[in-house]
């Protein structure tokens, strides 16, 4: 009967039999060609092996190699955003130095325009009045800049208002469409004169007490007839938008419509009468004399 403990050669026996083994496979291959079949034929039986072997560690390479990409294009991406918000913030900006620009190119052609030289001083909004009855804007030129009460103001298309107050830096503009303002105009096809009040929310201006044979019809330009000593000559105000003769009245209902951007005002330019210029303030900061309207 066969023992069931059969006793097999030790480790170490076991490892001296495959390093002479070993030793003896390079000897042989050394000294000629006969060991080339079986090299070539162990190296095809054990490509899989070593395929199923390297598998794991191209994998992993494989799997960093991927996250550090990603990673990579995630840092990219990420400044390449940033970039695109800083550019298109700048491209918004431009947009609004060219819209400045454009204003500004259209008030100094308006004023190139006037029948006669004006000394003129541009002024930017600060303020806007929330109140519908009343017209009034608050700009960013004062005392200090030689403003004073009841000067003209204008914007690219026409008359927009007066001075109401002043401070050191800033004033308060009256608008032509406000219920207390009134300006002496006139036809320039017909040379009818007459007063143009504004008429509050509405944003228009009436012309009252023109008697019914008035000779103004719709689309008459309405410009300042330099009669009342504040506004120059000749400055576009308003167009006749309404001419309603009543006919047993006895005088007729006519409006007009402000030829400024009364509703966008961001610029404006003050203006002085050909006679006036403003004082450059002193080297003390004190308020330079106000000239008289």
């Amino acid at each position: 009967m066969p023992s069931l403990f059969r006793r097999r050669p030790s480790l170490a026996l076991r490892l001296l039999l495959a390093v002479l083994a070993a030793l003896l496979l390079l000897f042989l291959d050394q000294r000629g060609p006969r060991l080339v079949p079986l090299r070539g034929a162990l190296l095809t039986v054990l490509h899989p092996v070593q395929q199923v072997i390297d598998l794991p560690f191209r994998a992993w390479a494989w799997g960093a190699g991927n996250l550090r990409e990603r990673a990579a294009l995630r840092a990219e991406t990420a400044t390449l955003r940033e970039q695109n918000l800083r550019l298109q913030l700048r491209v918004q900006t431009l947009d609004a130095l060219q819209a400045e620009n454009h204003r500004l190119q259209a008030l100094l052609d308006s004023l190139a325009r006037t029948p006669q030289p004006l000394r003129a001083l541009i002024a930017s909004t600060v303020k806007i009045g929330l109140d519908p009855y009343i017209g009034q804007i608050q700009i960013d030129k004062g005392s200090l800049q030689g403003v004073f009460t009841g000067q003209p103001v204008l914007d690219a298309d026409g008359v927009v208002g007066q001075v109401l107050h002043v401070a050191a830096q800033t004033s308060q503009v009256l608008l032509i469409t406000d219920a207390r303002h009134a300006i002496p105009v006139k036809s320039v096809r017909s040379g009818v004169r007459a007063i143009a009040v504004g008429r509050g929310p509405i944003g228009a201006l009436d012309l009252p007490y023109l008697p019914n044979h008035v000779d103004l019809e719709v689309g008459d330009a309405l410009v300042t007839s330099g009669l009342d000593d504040v506004f120059p000559a000749d400055l576009p105000v308003a167009v006749v938008s309404s001419v309603n003769r009543i006919g047993e009245g006895e005088f007729a209902e006519i409006q007009a419509t402000p030829r400024g951007r009364l509703d966008r005002i961001q610029e404006v330019l003050l203006v002085w009468p050909p006679a006036a210029s403003p004082a450059p303030p002193n080297a003390a900061g004190d308020s330079p004399p106000q000239p008289l309207p």
